[in-house]
């Protein structure tokens, strides 16, 4: 053995993390995206742990377990761009749309009035309320 070897790989140990960099959970499962007049997309749903993620500008803006209350929060966040003049395009995957019109036909009511009513509500319990426009990359 050198006399440099024990430096050396000291000088490794040194520089490599303690623990590896781990994500915590599964991998996020894209099920609806916000596409921009270029086909950018700008956030969307996805399905993780059991959850669904609404996520804008790569980061996480809430979660529900609710395929529906996830649509409806994309449907809110393209009518806020949208009075703010920028034009927004809603992609859905067919499993999303198939588990938020179960949601709705448990209530009886079909996905259009179902997304109605927690729009509705939306609007109902924040009556004073500012409408905040959430940051989306440009």
């Amino acid at each position: 053995m050198s006399r440099n070897s024990k430096a050396k790989r000291d000088a490794r140990k040194k520089k490599e993390p303690s623990r590896p960099i781990r994500r915590l959970g599964d991998a996020l499962q894209p099920h609806a995206q916000l596409l921009d007049s270029d086909d950018t997309a700008i956030g969307g749903v996805g399905w993780r742990d059991g959850e669904w993620l609404l996520v804008l500008g790569s980061q996480v803006a809430a979660r529900s377990d609710s395929a529906a209350m996830a649509l409806a929060m994309l449907r809110h966040v393209v009518a806020v761009q949208e009075r703010n003049g920028r034009e927004l395009r809603l992609e859905a995957s067919a499993p999303l749309l198939n588990a938020a019109g179960r949601e709705a036909a448990a209530l009886g009511r079909t996905l259009e009035e179902h997304l109605a009513a927690l729009e509705q509500e939306r609007v109902e319990r924040e009556p004073l309320a500012p409408v905040v426009t959430p940051s989306l990359p440009h």
